[in-house]
């Protein structure tokens, strides 16, 4: 089953993410978005997975870590309302779970492992969801999304994240 991008509408905060993603269906998106994150980590060394390029802001290594709590986030909203959950769900602090993740002291690889299990995890989902499901919607911070522009926020999410690595991390 082909999953197309949302129709242009208001998510709020996730039109950045959303929007990021409209000539892919999703699960070619998810793919494609994979490999780019696989193709920068093979190209990262220690020092940059380690670089701030300021005081306060994540290094490349926390960024990714983000990468799987982010996408279990998603995942755990789209879970809730294609089934049908209506509940608002609290907003989690993403600053917060960074630091308590010791990102540091993890290797690079297990970060990577993670994330690919996650992101094969994502695909299968999606992959397995009844059409009529994407089209379902719910809360989610001030707004009320579908599960179909969650999936492709999914993706702009990383996107936008990696837009910034090579804008301030590996600039030069």
């Amino acid at each position: 089953m082909l999953i197309s991008p949302p129709q242009k509408t208001d998510f709020g905060f996730y039109n950045g993410y959303v929007f990021r993603v409209q000539d892919k269906d999703l699960i070619t998106a998810l793919t494609d978005n994979w490999n780019d994150l696989k193709s920068l980590a093979a190209s990262l060394t220690e020092e940059q997975l380690s670089y701030r390029y300021d005081t306060g802001k994540w290094s490349i290594k926390e960024i990714f870590v983000h990468f799987i709590d982010a996408e279990r986030n998603f995942n755990y909203r789209v879970m809730r309302i294609s089934r049908g959950d209506q509940a608002p769900l609290p907003m989690y602090d993403i600053h917060q779970s960074i630091m308590n993740a010791h990102a540091a002291e993890r290797p690079f690889t297990n970060i990577m492992q993670e994330l690919e299990l996650i992101r094969k995890a994502t695909i299968v989902m999606y992959e397995g969801m009844h059409p009529s499901m994407l089209e379902k919607t719910g809360p989610a911070r001030d707004v009320t999304i579908t599960v179909r522009a969650i999936a492709f926020a999914t993706v702009g999410h990383v996107m936008h994240h990696l837009d910034v690595i090579h804008e301030r991390y590996l600039k030069s």
